[in-house]
């Protein structure tokens, strides 16, 4: 069965917009001590979120890690980040991904979404061999609120007054008129919580994330802005990738996928209304993670009774976007020969015919590349080595293609090909039937520094 059909059944299995408000009623909590249990039935208080996760921290100390990336901008709380993965606080050559939740104070849904993720996670890692699949295949990252402060007071900024969806350095904005910019450096500006995010984002190898809100019911994939600063369509070098990510998401969101308002439950961000200094676009160009955002509800603080049914709109689609992210497209290893001696591990640079955008494989030579099904030419390269270009197709069914790159040393031209030999198949139980298409080995062509 395909890995992302997989997922998603078992999944499926085991689980069985107003305007801000100017005078926003104060939030009343329930003031009992916060339980699994219920998660779904109520808004934890920023107390009560602290007193669940470490509380999850000690219950699935065997799969999570607990830590906070920071605090908000009034001090009085931590940005708590949940890992979850057999290995956790361990790095290893696994795909990352994160979810992030709450970036607006007055949109708080997924905060308890994640949280009812993270549980089932737990809960069901022990006895169900798909779960434990899962969380043995990822580190999964966790933000369940990025504005505690904002979501105490029912407000969309943070403490500061600042609109953390419109605080990341950004690609227009630092061009100054000159088109895109990949310059997105922190510039000293940004809110304590944005500044947190970034740090956390760029260390870390990223492969995708999400980041929930509220006022529709879409996803939206980047860019956010364009150049001429209209309302229309503005495509990235990725934006087939995007828009398939964003379409996995949407199809099995029932409300999303029935969409009037945006085809397909989809939409660019913008065609939609542009915007600048968005979360989705800093971290496609300067953490190499390809995140969409996800609005969930027309309502913002939709009211506690409506959770339960986001949580059934929300749970396949979710697990479906990770999988398809990691393992839907291109995906494998990148190693080095020189001389006879053991192959290394590459941090090579990994590019698709095509789209200018490229990205690296991780310290330890793995690689995963989204991509919409098709045919593509993909090329590792590395400095001091050979660069090698495989022909590979993209499967509709979600089973994406491992490709496993050998790159001789540049002084070892002779070896090359050894990756399976030229035009050969290099067999693998991940890739499915056939195996993945071997090297098209262009002779001569060497890595660049």
């Amino acid at each position: 069965m395909p890995r992302l059909l997989c997922f998603v059944l078992a999944f499926r299995a085991i689980f069985s917009s107003n305007a801000d408000s100017t005078h926003p009623q104060p939030l009343k909590f329930d003031l009992s001590p916060s339980s699994p249990d219920q998660i779904l039935q109520r808004y934890f208080s920023n107390e009560q979120l602290g007193q669940y996760l470490q509380n999850y921290a000690k219950r699935c100390s065997n799969i999570s890690r607990l830590f906070s990336i920071g605090k908000s901008a009034s001090g009085r709380w931590n940005l708590w980040a949940l890992e979850i993965s057999n290995n956790p606080g361990t790095d290893e050559p696994k795909p990352y991904v994160k979810l992030v939740a709450n970036m607006h104070g007055n949109e708080p849904s997924g905060r308890q979404l994640l949280l009812q993720l993270a549980e089932e996670l737990c809960t069901r890692y022990s006895s169900d061999p798909e779960v434990a699949s899962l969380v043995d295949g990822f580190h999964v990252m966790i933000l369940p609120t990025m504005n505690p402060d904002g979501f105490e007071r029912r407000m969309r900024p943070n403490i500061q007054g600042k609109d953390l969806n419109r605080d990341f350095p950004d690609p227009i904005q630092a061009a100054m008129g000159r088109g895109w910019s990949d310059n997105l450096a922190p510039t000293g500006r940004e809110a304590p919580e944005t500044r947190a995010v970034m740090d956390w984002a760029r260390s870390h190898h990223f492969v995708a994330g999400v980041s929930m809100h509220e006022g529709a019911v879409v996803a939206n994939y980047p860019w956010d802005g364009s150049l001429d600063r209209r309302t229309h369509y503005s495509a990235s070098p990725d934006d087939a990738a995007f828009r398939h990510l964003a379409t996995v998401y949407a199809q099995r969101n029932k409300d999303m996928a029935a969409s009037k308002e945006f085809p397909g439950g989809v939409t660019n961000g913008a065609a939609w209304y542009p915007l600048y200094g968005g979360m989705q676009d800093w971290n496609y160009l300067a953490a190499d993670c390809m995140e969409i955002t996800l609005e969930l509800s027309q309502r913002k603080f939709p009211d506690k009774s409506l959770l339960p049914g986001l949580w059934e709109a929300n749970r396949d689609a979710l697990v479906a976007l990770l999988t398809a992210a990691a393992y839907g497209g291109a995906w494998g290893t990148v190693v080095g020969t020189a001389g006879g001696a053991e192959p290394t591990p590459l941090a090579a640079e990994i590019r698709v015919a095509g789209i200018s955008k490229a990205i690296r494989a991780s310290r330890f030579g793995d690689f995963y590349r989204p991509l919409a099904p098709g045919n593509y030419t993909v090329t590792a390269s590395a400095a001091g080595y050979m660069a090698q270009s495989k022909e590979v197709a993209i499967p509709r069914d979600g089973s994406g293609a491992r490709l496993e790159f050998v790159l001789p040393s540049a002084g070892d031209r002779d070896l090359q090909g050894r990756a399976g030999g030229c035009g050969t198949a290099v067999p693998s139980t991940e890739a499915g039937e056939g195996g993945v298409p071997g090297p098209s080995c262009r002779g001569g062509e060497s890595a660049s520094a």
